[in-house]
């Protein structure tokens, strides 16, 4: 088979061509294409990495707030509730407190009420209780009761009882003798016997009758004065009574 060259070497000088033609016009340009694409392909996974780096260091800034927002949010609220808390034992003292102090005024109040009621009462009741006793004795004394009382009178004068010493020592001419109760004669016999000794000569002894001093005997000389009476242990027993039930609303006011 023979060649026939000269086709042969036109043939591959068109090849030639055509590979210069076809890396002209066709792969060059595919490649550039394919070069900048793969430089846009990358380009854009950088800036995806990027944006993707800046979203996950956002979401973890995100997380840190939100953990900083939550464990805030749980400190503000249990600062609330310590606050109303504060607030709630205080308003809870500040009523007791005005409660205690309406409540002890009214009990003050109450007990003052209390005592004056029970003291008035007692009053009255030992005023009472003297006005029986006083009444009784009266009424229970006789003549033997009174001849008693002259003679007991005649025996403190002989024995110069405090009082009636003094009185007698500063009688002059006159004494007056006071007895609740009217004196028979041999009784103001023996009153004048036993007074005469103390009563300068021509001196005067006068007696009268004063009912108000109840049982009881009255001497008077000159500013002097001695008396004895029911009344005055009577008043004295009243008033050891009121000492008593005043010492007694002491002690269950202190109690």
């Amino acid at each position: 088979m023979l060649i026939d060259w000269p086709t042969v070497i036109f043939q591959i000088i068109n090849f030639l061509i055509l590979i210069a033609l076809l890396k002209r016009f066709l792969y060059g340009p595919i490649t550039g294409a394919m070069d900048k694409r793969e430089q846009q392909v990358a380009a854009r996974l950088a800036e995806a990495a990027k944006t993707e780096k800046i979203a996950n260091e956002r979401a973890a800034e995100l997380a840190k707030e939100q953990e900083n927002f939550a464990r805030s949010r749980e400190e503000m609220l249990s600062q609330a509730r310590e606050e109303v808390e504060i607030w709630k034992n205080n308003a809870l003292k500040h009523l007791q407190a005005e409660f205690d102090e309406k409540r002890a005024v009214w009990q003050s109040g109450l007990l003052a009420e209390q005592t004056h009621f029970l003291q008035k009462l007692k009053r009255i009741i030992n005023r009472q209780v003297f006005l029986i006793a006083q009444k009784a004795l009266t009424d229970l004394a006789d003549d033997d009761l009174e001849a008693r009382l002259i003679e007991n009178f005649i025996a403190k004068i002989s024995r110069k009882d405090q009082g009636i010493a003094a009185l007698l020592s500063a009688s002059a001419g006159q004494i007056t003798c006071i007895t609740g109760f009217p004196l028979s004669m041999p009784q103001k016999e023996k009153l004048e016997m036993a007074l005469a000794p103390f009563v300068e000569q021509g001196g005067n002894i006068s007696f009268a009758v004063d009912r108000d001093l109840g049982f009881g005997l009255r001497l008077y000389s000159e500013d002097q004065k001695w008396e004895w009476n029911v009344n005055r242990y009577l008043l004295e027993l009243e008033s050891e009574i009121e000492t008593a039930a005043r010492a007694l609303s002491g002690v269950s006011h202190g109690q």
